[in-house]
């Protein structure tokens, strides 16, 4: 009863090597009509897009600060714009359509009807986010079919926004600069043009000063002139009277020539020389007697000018000639530039000067980021369950395979034993 029971395993072996086509057939079809269904209707491979990066170093924010007016920049605040750059969606569309975009997306199978649809669909698919380290992540976390985009042509677009955000930020910081610079040109030059016209106020007010002086000093030198003048004809005219008042004495005392031949003779000659040299005693009328006299009231009387028997007036000509050519007055009236006469004109000049050349500086400056990259963007496929059901399908059909042939071997046997009692 029991060697009835027992399974022979090597008449098992047997008939599955008999019926082995038939588990390879079932198997195969089974498998290559599961496979033939997960390309035909499961859905197609999926991956995202991810690229990394931090804020910028410290020797690029040197370098910002180096060309910038006012040294106020900071890694965070520079971070800061090229994010806001970077999560524009003005420019993720600028570049979408600018690196042509629509036309290599196309070049891969991709049919995209509505640009602006597609574009605002796509971006708004672009996520942001920082982590503990610093390191800020882009990324496209949600599942992209092949059939609506491409992974190299996307992992080249978030590049490109990164490229494009950096240089927008970069480009930015350099206008800002070099509006605070011209403005700060234009500031000089006013404040250069009111020191100048202050300069210039204060040189013809200088020049008007000194014309003011000068007119008093004319004023009082011709004063004087006059004063000498009038004291030499008054001392003339009182001369005319008393040689007149001398010679009508000598007429009226028949004292008509002179004496001065008599000083000479006679044994007083010592006294008398000395009584002419003193004048004492010695009048006019008996001195030189009327007829000198009246010549020399002629000549008084027949004068035109004083001047000449005036000392005093050759150095007051002198000093009108002075003041009527005033050396200062005509190096400030021919001076045409105020500006070597102030040293803050000489800073301001010297400051325009060097924010010229930091302008110069500026626009060729390319030496500096607004990030750091840390990884660039890479396409990762997400992974599916397709392989898994194909395993599945295969060992599931293999062993199906298996139990039909045990079944149909069973079946064969219990038909062969009722032949076998029916006869």
């Amino acid at each position: 009863m029991n060697n009835v029971n027992e399974i022979d395993l090597s008449q098992v072996l047997k008939s599955l090597k008999e019926r082995n086509r038939f588990i390879v057939g079932l198997t195969s079809i089974v498998t290559l009509i599961v496979i033939v269904y997960l390309l035909s209707f499961a859905p197609p491979s999926q991956y995202k897009i991810k690229t990394s990066f931090h804020k910028p170093s410290e020797s690029s924010v040197l370098q910002i600060n180096k060309y910038s007016l006012l040294a106020d920049k900071t890694a965070e605040s520079v971070f800061t714009l090229f994010l806001t750059n970077l999560n524009s969606a003005v420019l993720q569309k600028q570049v979408f359509l600018d690196g042509g975009y629509r036309d290599k997306l196309q070049k891969e199978g991709v049919v995209i009807e509505d640009v602006d649809s597609y574009i605002t669909d796509f971006t708004q698919l672009i996520l942001i986010s920082k982590d503990n380290s610093d390191i800020v992540e882009v990324e496209l976390p949600h599942i992209l079919s092949a059939q609506s985009s491409n992974p190299d042509v996307v992992s080249e677009f978030l590049n490109e926004i990164l490229l494009t955000a950096d240089n927008k930020t970069v480009t930015s910081i350099n206008k800002l600069n070099q509006l605070k610079i011209v403005n700060r040109l234009q500031d000089i030059t006013s404040e250069r043009q009111l020191l100048l016209t202050k300069l210039k106020q204060d040189r013809l007010s200088q020049i008007k000063r000194i014309k003011e002086a000068d007119s008093q000093k004319l004023r009082e030198t011709n004063n004087k002139i006059d004063a000498a003048r009038l004291t030499a004809k008054v001392e003339r005219m009182n001369q005319i009277a008393i040689l007149t008042n001398a010679a009508k004495l000598a007429g009226t005392l028949g004292i008509t020539g002179n004496n001065l031949n008599q000083f000479n003779n006679g044994k007083n000659n010592t006294i008398l020389n000395i009584a002419i040299q003193s004048g004492a005693n010695i009048p006019d009328w008996y001195l030189y007697g009327e007829t000198a006299l009246l010549e020399m009231i002629a000549l008084l009387e027949a004068r035109e000018s004083d001047d000449p028997y005036i000392p005093e007036l050759v150095l007051l000509d002198n000093l009108i000639n002075e003041i009527n050519n005033n050396a200062l007055i005509q190096t400030l009236e021919q001076r045409f530039d105020d500006s070597p006469f102030n040293s803050e004109i000489s800073k301001l000049d010297f400051e325009a000067i060097n924010l010229k050349n930091l302008i110069s500086l500026n626009s060729n400056s390319t030496n500096f980021n607004a990030m750091k990259l840390y990884q660039t963007a890479t396409s990762q496929i997400l992974p599916t369950k397709n392989r898994l059901i194909v395993i599945l399908a295969f060992i599931g059909s293999f062993m199906l395979s298996i139990v039909l042939v045990l079944l149909m071997n069973a079946l064969k046997e219990e038909d062969v034993t009722s032949i076998q009692k029916g006869k």
